[in-house]
């Protein structure tokens, strides 16, 4: 007996792949343009300000410092 067997082949749109990688890529850098500013913003907030949202300046600071890549 004689078994076949049915291979799908799916057709590779390299426009739609590089499409995704792009819409992707900017949304990375806008979500890290966001983080940078929040942590710019974190550093300049006064002691008032840190004490009612529940941190330190210490803690603050360190957030501050991390580079926008970090979460």
């Amino acid at each position: 007996m004689l078994r076949t067997s049915t291979v799908v082949i799916r057709e590779f749109d390299l426009t739609q792949v590089l499409m995704q990688a792009v819409i992707k890529a900017a949304a990375t850098l806008s979500h890290w343009q966001d983080r940078a500013e929040q942590r710019y913003r974190l550093a300049e907030m006064d002691q008032h300000v840190l004490l009612d949202i529940g941190i330190s300046r210490n803690q603050a600071l360190a957030e501050a410092r991390k580079p926008f890549w970090w979460t």
